[in-house]
């Protein structure tokens, strides 16, 4: 359909024009695709361009008379008020507009480009009246008239060399600061003293959207001394512990000036180094960091943050942390040795999910199955049919040789042998059978061709009823049969049963199956309560693409956040068995669950401030990000700060292709274009940035990787990139990364940036852009996006919006017009006169006119719209559920303070970690996101009393046989032997399928409690406990290693890139 419209297009063209007389250069196009440029990416208005058209033709013609170079002469003027990104509202320093300066003759060519090119720093008024006119900002005018004093007091002090000793308040504190950072590093610049002051007059919390490149990192230090100055306890948090370090590092001797001690809670070495920075007036880290240390100020009970309170936070990257990753929780790992037990159910699920394959379009099949076992399961069942009764069926029917009935009565286990010659054909023929048989169930039948396709048998129309149900089937050689899915919950929910009936909780009778998985009983809670999303995370695994969602380094498997900061999170694992799954697709040691028994969250741990949380980022978003941030942060208010010179970032329309290969295209051609330029590509994923970076080859010899945080990127920030230099990078690129570039590259346009997907949100767009144009140099960025890497419903109204612009294509005259301009110009360069640039211009204008019906637009509206209602859902469900988990976390604390209490600090170690265990598998098994904070609370209080209690007896609050193992152990240290091997028989008594150790522990204690005095019951009890310590050992007939290997030839069944 999408090819023949095309061709149609192509046709009608060729009718209206003969495109055999005339073909335009590359130059002519290029000239056009500027003036258009003006319009769609600057702003430009077709009158205004048309009038500037014109002006650019009348100074031609006053300084020559050969217009041999008029081309390249139209191209280089546009080209430079294209890099200027030179408005129609633009006043040069005389204040003449471009139009005016254009038409000037007396001003040479050579000077108009440097007029275009020289910007001054902004004024005071100039940087006030902006942030007036920014909707979103939430200041007064009062506040405008105090900054406005302040700033340009000390302004006028430091311009004179005031010593400001008349000075007082804030004007003595700012004038204060600022000589400190001019002995130091630099004059701070007008936006830099107008932001201190905008955070130091605002009472409660205030968030600044300072642009990149504009020197957030000194804004952050004068604010963070000011507070320190009046005595405060200053936290300043950062994205990461490299830029937490490099800006203490940058600020330290502005600290020192004013003596304000300053100091780096990371990369730091137990309690006492901790101690240390945490007396500093003003301390730099990461969110994950902070969020530690008071765990283990609270939780693991370690003297770290002294006297310390928490009084004023500055976060950098504010958005970031408080939006994309504000729902993200810090914990301390806990010794739980119990969940190991849950490896071999974990196994199990994985080689369940891998029995599912796709197959077709849209359709998904389940594991073989023979015939008899999806008959026996579908029919209605009566007293005088069993089995044999449908294996007699399928010997009446051929599909079992004659007297195959009766051997198979004596030994079952043959039918594999005896259906292995058994066709596809056979098989329907038998199905037909049994449906004729028993009317109640009607099945689907289906063969895989030769070329991949799924073919339906049994077409023909069937006799419908109202109770029939419907059995899809893929049928295959060998009497062996598929269940066909097409919607996912049928699978998950196959998939779910088929689990369970090979899973038992012991004790019980052991089995020598091979398809059954033993649990212990005491985490039947927990299974049952998990077992859902276990399953689903299989599922989930088996799509995700390494160099994608994470990457495979020493460490095992390792999270990318691909989506916001391209950043390799090596601390991080994912949790519900997610990273299991995966350990197992990449045949990894298999690390153990965990269940998390502290934490906390980002916004947790920013609301410990109240309202004193000041934040700076460069992309606080768009309206619904900002309202997003004052319902969770109450009381905060937000400033757009202007940039202290014009920003001059190009946007070259962005382009939506088909499918990888012309993406991979397009953006080497994009790159290649931009060769006298240096040019920065983002991906999406580091699977990608690599394909891009082996496409370009040849093409581009000087090209490097930036796309991990785990190795050393210093050689791409050591020096400034030249023109040819290519950047190919992950999101990694795309947030607090500085590229210089060199002169002749900002001659030339600046850098370039590539994003070649579509960003998650806008302010991840406008990270990625903001590398480029940066302190008032020229610069442009594109965006490149792929309709195959984009969710289902975007491609198909992508694919929709580009049959209906093929349609218009047809009655569109846009193409006529441009190759009459192209006529039209060629003419003038010939023979200039009014008549010919009165018609030029007027063809011009109707070129301009056609409104430009973006994909990019479209999508893009549709993403935000997505990202509005994501950020709704965050603050009602999201983050109330945070809040309730905080609140019993806090109330956890407050018990786990009685138990130290009542045991003067000195409570035993299997007390404090049985009951660890017990308070998180409740949170496991027992929260509730429907349930009120009320409920929950008083629930948790009933259960931690009972639990405590249970302690007291010596007995374990979730039966867990460990724990009397445990206990055992402690008693033997002190010399208890006798009430240690009480724990061991408690062990055991519990559930003796997992006991090993505590037989063992039981034969060891007793033979040294008998010392040289052994009775011979005693050593026979002995020896039985050692051979029982083996038993569990033997007798499980599944195994980790078993499982996972029944698995791999078909883990990739179900793969696919999310």
């Amino acid at each position: 359909m999408d090819t023949s419209i095309k061709e149609l297009v192509n046709t009608l063209r060729t009718l209206f024009i003969a495109h055999s007389l005339w073909t335009g250069n590359n130059d002519e196009e290029q000239l056009l695709n500027k003036l258009k440029g003006l319009v769609t990416n600057i702003k430009w208005s077709p009158a205004d361009v048309k009038e500037l058209f014109v002006a650019l033709l009348q100074r031609f013609e006053s300084t020559t008379t050969d217009r041999s170079h008029l081309l390249s002469w139209l191209l280089e003027m546009l080209h430079c008020i294209e890099i200027h990104f030179i408005t129609p509202s633009w006043k040069c320093h005389t204040g003449k507009t471009l139009i005016d300066v254009v038409r000037d003759e007396r001003v040479t060519d050579e000077n108009l480009k440097k007029c275009l090119g020289h910007d001054a720093e902004k004024k005071l008024d100039e940087i006030l009246d902006e942030i007036r006119q920014q909707t979103l900002n939430q200041v007064d005018e009062q506040l405008l008239e105090n900054m406005r004093d302040i700033v340009s007091s000390v302004d006028e002090d430091l311009r004179s060399h005031n010593d400001g000793s008349q000075r007082t308040g804030l004007k003595k504190d700012l004038l204060k600061l600022c000589q400190a950072v001019e002995k130091t590093h630099f004059r701070p610049r007008l936006t830099q003293m107008v932001s201190w002051c905008i955070m130091a007059l605002s009472k409660t919390g205030r968030l600044i959207q300072v642009g990149t490149g504009e020197g957030k990192s000194c804004i952050v230090a004068m604010f963070a001394a000011y507070r320190a100055m009046r005595g405060e306890n200053v936290d300043v948090m950062t994205s990461s512990s490299v830029l937490a370090e490099r800006d203490l590092d940058e600020w330290k001797k502005m600290y020192e000036v004013l003596n304000i001690s300053a100091s780096c809670n990371t990369n730091k070495r137990g309690k006492d180094q901790l101690k240390q920075v945490y007396k500093c007036h003003v301390v730099y880290g990461t969110v994950k960091e902070f969020a530690g240390d008071w765990l283990r100020q609270n939780f693991q009970r370690e003297d770290i943050f002294g006297k310390r309170t928490f009084q004023c936070a500055i976060v950098d990257e504010v958005d970031s942390l408080m939006l994309d990753k504000g729902h993200h929780v810090v914990y301390i790992s806990s010794d739980m040795p119990a969940l190991q037990h849950l490896n071999p159910l974990l196994a199990f699920i994985w080689t369940t999910a891998n029995q599912y394959s796709k197959v077709g379009t849209g359709t998904t099949v389940g594991q073989k199955y023979s015939f008899l076992h999806v008959v026996l399961k579908n029919i209605t069942k009566d007293k005088n049919m069993d089995e044999f009764t449908i294996l007699q069926m399928a010997e009446d029917t051929g599909v079992l040789a004659k007297g195959s009935v009766k051997d198979l009565r004596n030994n079952l286990s043959l039918l594999t042998e005896k259906t292995a010659s058994v066709s596809v054909n056979q098989l329907a023929e038998f199905f037909k059978t049994v449906e004729r048989r028993f009317p109640s169930c009607q099945f689907v039948l289906h063969r895989i061709n030769n070329d991949g396709s799924v073919e339906e048998l049994n077409k023909e129309p069937q006799r419908q009823m109202a109770e029939r149900k419907k059995v899809p089937l893929l049928l295959t050689d060998g009497g062996l049969c598929q269940y066909m899915y097409t919607d996912r919950q049928s699978m998950l929910s196959d998939a779910e049963a088929e689990i369970q009936r090979g899973m038992d909780f012991t004790p019980c009778e052991l089995s020598q199956d091979k398809c059954k998985c033993y649990v212990p009983g005491f985490l039947s809670d927990l299974v049952k309560s998990k077992l859902k999303v276990w399953i689903e995370n299989a599922f989930y695994a088996q799509t995700m693409t390494e160099g994608h969602q994470y990457i495979k380094d020493k460490h095992g498997i390792v999270p990318v956040d691909y989506s916001c900061t391209g950043v390799v999170e090596n601390n991080m694992k994912w949790s519900d068995g997610l990273q299991q799954f995966l350990e197992m697709k990449h045949q990894f040691k298999l690390s153990d669950m965990t269940a998390i028994t502290n934490y906390m969250s980002n916004v947790g741990l920013l609301q410990k401030y109240g309202n004193q949380i000041f934040g700076i980022s460069g992309t606080l978003g768009q309206q619904a990000e900002i309202e997003t941030l004052q319902k969770i942060y109450e009381g905060i208010k937000v400033c757009q700060i202007p940039t202290f010179k014009r920003r001059k970032l190009f946007e070259d329309e962005g382009v939506i292709v088909d499918d990888e290969k012309q993406w991979i295209e397009k953006t080497c051609h994009a790159v290649t274009n931009y060769a006298q330029r240096a040019v920065l590509v983002i991906c999406e994923t580091i699977r990608r940035a690599k394909v891009l970076y082996d496409a370009l080859g040849d093409k581009v010899q000087n090209k490097r990787l930036y796309i991990s945080n785990n190795m050393d990127n210093t050689a791409i920030f050591a020096k400034k990139l030249d023109a040819g230099e290519v950047i190919i990078a992950t999101n990694l690129a795309g947030r607090g990364t500085d590229l210089k570039v060199s002169d002749q590259v900002k001659e030339a346009g600046g850098l370039f940036v590539v994003q070649t997907f579509l960003p998650k949100n806008a302010r991840v767009e406008a990270q990625a852009f903001g590398r480029a144009a940066r302190q008032g140099s020229p610069g442009s960025a594109q965006l490149i996006i792929c309709t195959s890497h984009l969710q289902q419903h975007l491609q198909l109204l992508i694919m929709t919006k580009k049959l209906l612009s093929l349609l218009e294509d047809i009655t569109d005259v846009t193409p006529l017009h441009q190759d009459r301009f192209r006529m039209q110009f060629r003419l003038y360069q010939k023979r200039s006169s009014n008549v010919q640039t009165e018609e030029m211009s007027s063809t011009l204008s109707h070129i301009l006119t056609k409104n430009s019906n973006s994909e990019i637009k479209m999508v893009k509206k549709i993403r935000d719209d997505s990202v509005a209602e994501g950020l709704a859902s965050y603050v009602e469900c999201d983050i109330p559920q945070i809040k309730k988990k905080a609140e019993l976390f806090s109330q956890y604390l407050k018990v786990l303070d009685e138990v130290y209490k009542t045991s003067n600090n000195k409570p035993s170690e299997s007390e404090v970690s049985a009951l660890n265990e017990f308070w998180g598998m409740w949170l496991l098994t027992s929260f509730s996101e429907k349930e009120s904070i009320k409920d929950l609370k008083n629930n948790l209080t009933t259960d931690l009393k009972t639990a405590r209690e249970k302690l007291k007896q010596r007995e374990s609050p979730l039966s867990n046989l460990h724990y009397y193992t445990a206990f055992g152990n402690e008693l033997s240290k002190k010399g208890d032997l006798t009430e240690s091997i009480k724990m061991y028989t408690k062990a055991i008594q519990q559930d003796h399928c997992w006991a090993a150790v505590a037989y063992y522990k039981r034969a060891f204690t007793s033979l040294t409690q008998q010392d040289r005095h052994l009775q011979p019951d005693c050593i026979s009890q002995a020896l039985e406990d050692l051979k029982n310590a083996l038993k569990p050992f033997v007798d499980f007939p599944v195994t980790i290693i078993e499982i996972t290997a029944l698995s791999l030839p078909h883990q990739t069944g179900l793969g696919k890139e999310r």
